[in-house]
């Protein structure tokens, strides 16, 4: 059973922390990790069309760079993991502060609440250009029907995997934030066109690129809540992998998610997306089995974390 990890952001900002995940990775046997390069239309890369992250304190590193040739030094794939619509947050209320992020520089391009006549607030009267968000907007999304947005997000795409000797392109947020931001469940036509699009440009940027997406595990709820249809992207042959992200405590609740989602994409190859729950080693070893019981090729774990290789032990040895 293959194992592979989600890296968020903050842990390659520096070599000395890519190390680490290299050997904490080779040392375990898991030879997939699965990197976030592009979190909030910024750039943990080297970068002409996205600003640099803030986050990253040495201007002359490129953690994808180091990534790949870190991976590639020990065996371990490294994949450049995009969020795709979903473009700024900020818990403190800030922009970003580049005016060459695309919130400052196409504010145009932003999806702008709902349907009806308050058009430019949700639904809990979130504003389209609050980072802060609320309980159902995690902050600024770009509005997929706007085709210059995705026009831009794809050239985004394929820079990376043209320019970075990766394995794979892994979307996140490849959705509406929910199907009350949208101006009718038929967009998620537009949802369907950059992935349609995505196909083509990546593969024949870098052929045998593996393209995954992390998606809503249940097809209907993916499909009617954040207007997500991936069974249709798998059937299309659009992707390559699919990650369910089957975030629950219970157990059986997991192996039913992942259950449900095997069924409705048989032939794709699937990783099923499991938490690290702090301190519950048992827990990991029982999901982990659910993912198999279900059927799915791999599992994945949300996320690395160097401060529980204890789970990173179990996770990799069950």
């Amino acid at each position: 059973m293959d194992k592979a990890l989600w890296v968020v952001r903050d842990k390659v900002t520096t070599k000395s922390a890519i190390d680490d995940l290299m050997a904490d990775a080779t040392t375990r046997g898991i030879h997939d990790v699965v990197v976030q390069v592009r979190g909030r239309g910024d750039a943990y890369y080297d970068s002409s069309l996205e600003p640099r992250a803030e986050a990253l304190p040495d201007e002359a590193f490129d953690p994808l760079a180091h990534l790949v040739r870190a991976g590639a030094a020990v065996g371990v794939r490294v994949h450049a993991w995009g969020n795709v619509f979903f473009v700024w947050s900020s818990p403190d209320g800030a922009l970003p502060r580049s005016g060459k992020h695309l919130v400052n520089r196409h504010p145009e391009w932003l999806l702008r609440g709902g349907r009806g006549p308050q058009r430019g607030r949700g639904p809990g009267g979130v504003r389209h250009l609050d980072p802060v968000g609320g309980s159902d907007w995690e902050g600024i999304y770009i509005d997929p029907k706007s085709a210059e947005a995705r026009e831009h997000t794809l050239g985004v795409f394929t820079d990376i995997v043209s320019r970075y000797r990766v394995e794979g392109f892994h979307y996140d947020y490849v959705r509406y934030p929910q199907v009350t931001y949208a101006d009718s469940p038929d967009d998620h036509r537009a949802v369907t066109a950059l992935v349609t699009e995505g196909a083509k440009r990546l593969r024949a940027a870098r052929p045998g690129i593996v393209i995954s997406a992390a998606v809503f595990p249940d097809p209907d709820i993916a499909r009617d809540r954040v207007l997500q249809r991936w069974p249709e992207w798998a059937r299309a042959g659009l992707v390559d992998l699919l990650c369910p992200m089957a975030y629950r405590r219970d157990t059986g609740e997991v192996e039913r998610l992942l259950n449900t989602a095997r069924a409705a994409a048989p032939k794709t190859r699937m990783w099923g997306g499991l938490m690290a729950y702090a301190g519950e080693r048992a827990l990991v070893r029982e999901q982990v089995r659910a993912a198999q019981r279900a059927g799915c090729e791999g599992a994945i774990l949300f996320a690395y974390d160097p401060s529980q290789r204890d789970l990173l032990d179990v996770f990799a040895a069950t």
